[in-house]
C-alpha cells in the first residue's frame, strides 16, 4: 500500500514538472524546428571562385559527402526525436486540459505555468489555501490519469 502511495506521489511531482516545464517545451520546439531547418538545408559550404583569384572549397570525396550526409542525418534524427517527445507532451497537455472546469484550468494557469506560490493563487482566484489545495488534488487526480501517456517520457 505503501508503495502505490508513493508511486502516485511521484506521479504527481512528474505532471508538475511537465506543467511547469509546458511553456518551455513549447520553445523548445520552435527552437528545435529553426535548428532542423539550419541543418537539413545542408551542413557542406561550397565556396568557389572565379578564374584567377585564390582557391576553392569543395567536398568531392564520396566518402567524405557519405560521412558528412550520415552526420546530418543522425543530428536531424536526433533532432525530430526530441521535437517529436518536446510535441506529445504539448499535446498531452493540452488536450488533458480540455477536460478540466474552467476553475481547475485556472489554478494550472497560475500554479503552474505563472509559477505562483498556493498563496498567490488563492488571493487571485480568491479561495482559502485549504480550498485551492483541494482543486490541486482534484486538477491532480484528473491529470493523471489525462497524461498517463506521458510519464517517464524523459
Amino acid at each position: 500500500m505503501k508503495q502505490l502511495s508513493r508511486e502516485k506521489k511521484d506521479r504527481k511531482k512528474q505532471i508538475e514538472s511537465y506543467l511547469r516545464n509546458y511553456k518551455s517545451y513549447k520553445a523548445g520546439i520552435k527552437n528545435l524546428q529553426q535548428q532542423l531547418d539550419w541543418i537539413l538545408p545542408g551542413m557542406t559550404a561550397t565556396y568557389s571562385a572565379e578564374e584567377g583569384s585564390s582557391g576553392t572549397f569543395n567536398i568531392t570525396s564520396k566518402v567524405e559527402n557519405a560521412a558528412l550526409d550520415r552526420i546530418e542525418s543522425k543530428q536531424a534524427l536526433d533532432i525530430k526525436e526530441t521535437m517529436s517527445m518536446y510535441q506529445l507532451i504539448v499535446d498531452s497537455i493540452d488536450r488533458a486540459l480540455e477536460q478540466l472546469e474552467e476553475l481547475e484550468r485556472t489554478f494550472v494557469e497560475e500554479r503552474y505555468f505563472k509559477l505562483k506560490s498556493i498563496e498567490q493563487v488563492a488571493e487571485v482566484m480568491g479561495y482559502h489555501e485549504k480550498t485551492i489545495q483541494r482543486i490541486r488534488n482534484s486538477v491532480m487526480d484528473k491529470l493523471m490519469i489525462g497524461l498517463c501517456n506521458i510519464f517517464k517520457l524523459d
